[in-house]
């Protein structure tokens, strides 16, 4: 009976912890970019597991989930079945993950803003660009505001 309670009580703890672990980022990017490797630190040091997938190719993870080209950026990312295009701030896609949006797939940080996740200075506040959702069509509309 002992022994039951002392497992029973490991995978009640191990529920729990899931519970709050944040989902893998999958990421696509050049072999040599290092403005996305920044953006791929600041996700890590959020909680989030970053796996690098660095390719000279990855349109295919874009048009996959029909991504207008004008929001082309120079990384992508794959997050719980969203896309993630670009320097997006970790906290557009915390609230994209905890609202669960069923009408769009994806937000993008348009090209590459000089003030943005990876881009900015250490310390430099996010300003100056727009993230972008997106859904499977193409259609677009603002998300946040910087």
């Amino acid at each position: 009976m002992k022994r039951i309670t002392q497992v029973s009580a490991v995978l009640s703890l191990m529920v729990s912890f899931s519970i709050y672990a944040k989902p893998v980022v999958e990421m696509y990017k050049s072999p040599s970019c290092t403005c996305c490797e920044e953006w791929a630190n600041i996700m890590q040091n959020k909680g989030y597991n970053v796996e690098l997938q660095p390719t000279n190719n990855w349109h295919n993870v874009k048009k996959s989930f029909g991504m207008p080209s004008k929001l082309v950026s120079c990384h992508t990312a794959v997050i719980d079945g969203y896309m993630i295009e670009g320097h997006v701030p970790e906290k557009d896609i915390a609230k994209l993950l905890a609202e669960k949006p069923s009408d769009i797939v994806g937000l993008s940080a348009p090209g590459m803003p000089q003030h943005s996740p990876g881009m900015a200075a250490p310390g430099q506040a996010y300003q100056g660009f727009d993230v972008i959702a997106f859904d499977r069509s193409g259609a677009t509309r603002n998300f946040s505001l910087y």
